[in-house]
């Protein structure tokens, strides 16, 4: 061994318990002590389980924030602004992570981190697809996930070159919030859905029109618009303002379903990409790979999604990305000296299986909620999603003495979740609610008719 012991991403043959019992300064990270947190802090040996902290306590602090952002998107920021908002947090607080000092300034930087970022996607998530329609609404959610799959390229490029600096590459990826907040945000207009539920319909036409006019098409001067709960009712519940999920019984147990399969479909998605460092190969060619099927699962999402249940496809790729999990079971032992091509394809697969529940979990969540309350459903969907993630790197520490066990957690825990979603209604071509009030009396219209043709 050459009295030196391999530090971070490299060949795992050298592993770090090796140095255990040995002195004080008797071995040398390869690579140097500021390659990673782990060599400059020295987690390892008896320390090697508070590598698992910043990890967890960033998606915590992204359940934390997805509460935040959630109620603040829908009852008074708005969307874009909230955007915003968590564009100018992330880039602070991940710049600020570049000078942590020690393991627990550090965790505290990434829980707020994790609280930052938790915005961005939800906000980007909401105000992409209340704009469009019901043909083209999961689609657009789907290509969204592009730029999520891009990022996630694009970190083992940044990575590598800053293999001997862990601090830089936070401070490089810190850049792209500041270059989405002063270029494209102030591109992005407000959900006309949320100006309309928020009583400014004023703001709300205006945008139409700015919308209408990308097209070449021009609004009638005489068009006036109104949320249809208001117009049937007459409540004048200021657009359903006061309505909260929690006390509507139907939307509080769709709520609950839908965070059960999100805290599955999170702990197994962000599981299968920690417990890459489990697997017999470089952890730079095995992140390269997992990012890789990002690619053909927002492919394969978008197209089963035009004309697949929503329900169906969410089940059978959490299921299938359970299976694959297990099936890696039998690769363990075989690979746990020599690499294993087997082990990392099936491994590839069910994480290719689990992106697409994933992303497919935002879609369906978006569709089942109405205006007033869907940017804090989703939020809630995100936290049982963070939840999962939170806890799935302690899983990974116990996968390095024993990596069937992590698979076997992973695998069953997947076709669980994906049983769960039988339980859901179906939203395929469904219309996008305004209102609790109004999604209740027009789904419970659709029910009776149902059941009066079925008997007919």
């Amino acid at each position: 061994m050459n009295n030196t012991a391999s530090g971070g991403g490299g060949n795992k043959g050298q592993s770090a318990g090796h140095v255990c019992g040995l002195a004080a300064g008797s071995w040398e990270w390869i690579g140097g002590n500021s390659a990673t947190t782990i060599a400059e802090w020295d987690l390892i040996c008896h320390r090697k389980f508070l590598a698992a902290i910043p990890t967890s306590l960033f998606f915590i602090g992204s359940i934390f924030g997805c509460a935040f952002y959630g109620r603040l998107a829908d009852a008074w920021l708005g969307r874009k602004k909230t955007l915003l908002l968590a564009c100018i947090l992330t880039s602070t607080t991940t710049f600020l992570t570049s000078f942590s000092p020690n393991i627990w300034v550090y965790s505290l930087l990434r829980f707020a981190n994790g609280f930052a970022r938790s915005g961005n996607g939800i906000c980007c998530l909401v105000l992409s697809t209340e704009v469009v329609g019901r043909k083209w609404r999961g689609q657009v959610g789907q290509y969204g996930f592009f730029f999520f799959t891009a990022g996630f390229l694009s970190l083992p490029f940044i990575a590598y070159p800053t293999r001997t600096q862990w601090r830089y590459l936070y401070r490089i990826i810190s850049l792209p919030p500041l270059v989405y907040t002063f270029l494209l945000v102030p591109l992005v207009s407000e959900s006309p859905r949320w100006l309309l539920v928020r009583g400014k319909n004023k703001e709300a036409l205006e945008v139409l029109q700015r919308l209408a006019g990308w097209k070449g098409k021009k609004l009638p001067d005489n068009i006036e618009l109104i949320i249809p709960s208001q117009a049937t009712t007459g409540t004048g519940n200021e657009g359903g303002k006061n309505e909260n999920i929690w006390t509507t019984r139907w939307a509080a147990k769709r709520m609950i379903t839908m965070m059960l399969f999100g805290f599955g479909v999170g702990f197994v998605y962000y599981g299968i990409q920690l417990n890459a460092e489990n697997l017999n190969f470089n952890l730079y060619l095995t992140v390269i790979i997992n990012a890789a099927m990002e690619i053909p699962a927002v492919f394969i999402g978008g197209i089963l999604l035009s004309f697949t249940n929503r329900r169906l496809l969410s089940s059978l790729s959490a299921i299938s990305a359970g299976v694959s999990c297990l099936l890696c079971i039998i690769f363990s032992a075989a690979s746990s000296t020599t690499s294993s091509w087997p082990q990392l394809t099936i491994e590839a697969i069910g994480f290719m299986a689990a992106a697409i529940a994933f992303n497919v979990s935002y879609i369906y969540c978006v569709e089942l909620f109405p205006t007033n309350v869907r940017n804090f459903a989703v939020s809630m969907l995100r936290q049982s999603l963070m939840l999962g993630a939170s806890l799935s790197p302690l899983l990974v520490v116990v996968g390095r003495l024993s990596p069937s066990l992590s698979f076997a957690v992973f695998g069953a825990l997947a076709i669980v979740s994906g049983t769960l979603s039988v339980w859901l209604p179906e939203t395929k071509n469904a219309p996008l609610y305004e209102t609790l009030k109004q999604q209740e009396e027009e789904e419970e219209v659709k029910r009776r008719r149902l059941m009066q043709n079925t008997v007919l």
